[in-house]
This record gives structure tokens, C-alpha cells and sequence, in this order.
């Protein structure tokens, strides 16, 4: 083995460190597909590691190694110590219960979106207006049909209090800005972010950023809808100290001040190599876990061709 099996773990802490950092540095539709893309790939390389690395540690157990009929003396000379396999096995029971603690927490808000589609499917407009002291608006996502059950269409919330604080014009802003949380499909980046905030903890941040990116990239696709990047500024603006001091915490509320500041600046640059060289991290994420599972293959083709030499009476498979 050698020791790219390590670089998936690094990417994995790094990417949790920096992950918010690059989702504001990138424009907000490449930041959204690549945070999604890279939590998914070192959430599942990255297990991958700590997986092999104790398998290994398992192995030079006496006794273990020949149980399978492996030769302890080729898995000696792998690169891997006892101690490092043991602390990724300690690693991954200790990150067991965040993984299921947060696996549940998704499951919960996966049931109450759930419900909330089945609660307006029965309204035939694709906007519902609710009476709330609130001023906000949300996309409900669409359920495919499933087997005893019609589709659930998409559809967008708005509460009658926010109709009342905006303008035309800025309804029809933050109607565009709900519209293109349907139409790109922004709660299946968010589904996978989190899925793989599930399988590596570390990544915790992550699904924030997601949120983050994909309002942004909602807040461009409004503005150059409507022509007027001001216009959906101050609708945010207004439905936000409409709500004060009240804490909103729909998805269309996140990160206020900051989608203002940005839609009150010129739209972002595209920053092309900060791109290239993120794409570039997760290819050789991806790279290094499929070469050192090809490597820990081949030492146990090793070990095994090593361990039957060494018993060449021994007739069991």
C-alpha cells in the first residue's frame, strides 16, 4: 500500500476547513456543483481509507492473517503500521455516532419536506399563498410518482405578509429567485451534501456552504431575470427587517446580508483557475483511493501466492 491512502484523509479535513471559503470565492453555480462534487467524493474516498488502513491493522493480528491464508510476513513489509491501522479503526467507530446522529436529523427534515409537498399538492396554482405574520417565500421540490401515489408537482410559498411588503417588481424578483431553486434543482446538491456530511462528519460544514452557494446562485438567475440586480436587493432587504427581530430560519432567509452585498456589487468573476484547481484536488482524490485499493489488492495477491508456498499441503481454497 502506499501512501496515497492518506491523501483522501487530507483532503477530507481540508475540505471541511476551507469548504465555506471556496463557496464564497467561487462564483455561485461552479462553487454549489463543486462542493457537491468534492463532499461526495472525499466522504467516500476517504472512508475508503480509513477503511483499508484497518483492515490492515486487523490482519497483523496473530492469527488473523493466516485465517485467511495470507502470508503475516509479505503484510509486514507494507507500508502501513499497527498503530496507524489502529487509529483509523478507532477513527471510524468514533465518527459512527455523528454519522448517525446526523443521518437522523436528515431523515427527519427529509419527511417534513415530504410532508409539506403532500400538504399543497391538492392546490391547483403552482404558487400558494399562506397567512403569515412572516414575510417569506420557499420552493417546495416535486415528488416523483411512486408506486400507489401520483406526482407531487413543484410549487412555490409565499405568505400574504410578504406580498404586502414588496412592490411588483420585487415580487416578481423573489418569485424568479424561488423559480430558480426549482428549475436548477438545488435541493438534490443540498440531499447530497448532506448525505455526505453523514459518511464523514468532517465535512460538517459543508451543507451550509451548499445553502449558501445555491441562494447565490438563485439571487444571479433572479436578477438577470427581472434585468435589475438592485430590485431583488432591496425585496430581500425589506423582508428582512420586516421580520426583525423575529429569527426566520427558511432556507430563502439564510445569509441576508451577504446575497445583498453581493447583489449591490457587479456579478461575480468567474475565476476560472480557482475552479480548475479544485476540480483538479478532487480527480486526485478520486485517483489516489483507486491506486491504493489497486495496491492493497495486489499485497494481498501477495500475501496469498506467499502463504500457499509456504503450506503447499494445505488443500483448503
Amino acid at each position: 500500500m502506499t501512501a496515497t491512502v492518506y491523501l483522501p484523509l487530507l483532503a477530507a479535513l481540508l475540505l471541511g476547513a476551507a469548504g465555506p471559503a471556496l463557496g464564497r470565492r467561487l462564483p455561485p453555480a461552479v462553487a454549489t456543483v463543486l462542493l457537491t462534487a468534492a463532499a461526495l467524493a472525499t466522504a467516500v474516498t476517504s472512508l475508503a481509507s480509513l477503511t483499508l488502513l484497518a483492515t490492515c491493522a486487523l490482519l497483523r493480528v496473530p492469527g488473523v492473517a493466516a485465517e485467511g491464508r495470507l502470508s503475516d510476513t509479505v503484510l509486514g513489509h507494507g507500508a502501513i503500521s499497527p498503530l496507524v491501522g489502529t487509529v483509523a479503526g478507532l477513527a471510524l467507530l468514533g465518527l459512527l455516532p455523528f454519522g448517525v446522529r446526523a443521518g437522523i436529523r436528515l431523515w427527519h427534515e427529509t419527511v417534513r419536506t415530504y410532508r409539506l409537498a403532500k400538504a399543497f399538492a391538492a392546490q391547483p396554482a403552482s404558487i400558494t399563498v399562506i397567512h403569515d405574520a412572516r414575510a417569506q417565500a420557499f420552493a417546495v421540490p416535486g415528488i416523483p410518482p411512486l408506486p400507489g401515489h401520483a406526482a407531487i408537482p413543484t410549487r412555490i410559498v409565499a405568505t400574504d405578509a410578504l406580498l404586502r411588503t414588496l412592490d411588483e417588481a420585487q415580487r416578481r424578483a423573489m418569485f424568479a429567485h424561488e423559480q430558480a431553486h426549482l428549475r436548477r434543482r438545488h435541493h438534490l446538491y443540498l440531499l447530497l451534501t448532506h448525505l455526505a456530511a453523514v459518511a464523514n462528519p468532517l465535512l460538517w460544514r459543508l451543507p451550509d456552504a451548499v445553502t449558501a452557494a445555491t441562494e447565490r446562485w438563485a439571487d444571479e438567475d433572479a436578477a438577470a431575470a427581472v434585468g435589475d440586480r438592485h430590485v431583488l436587493a432591496r425585496a430581500l432587504g425589506r423582508a428582512a427587517l420586516t421580520n426583525l427581530p423575529r429569527t426566520v430560519p427558511a432556507m430563502a432567509q439564510a445569509h441576508v446580508g451577504a446575497r445583498v452585498r453581493a447583489l449591490l456589487a457587479p456579478p461575480p468573476p468567474r475565476r476560472r483557475a480557482l475552479a480548475a484547481v479544485v476540480g483538479i484536488a478532487i480527480a486526485a482524490t478520486v485517483w489516489s483511493s483507486v491506486d491504493s485499493a489497486r495496491a492493497t489488492d495486489h499485497l494481498f495477491d501477495s500475501a496469498r501466492a506467499a502463504w500457499h508456498l509456504a503450506h503447499p499441503h494445505d488443500t483448503r481454497r
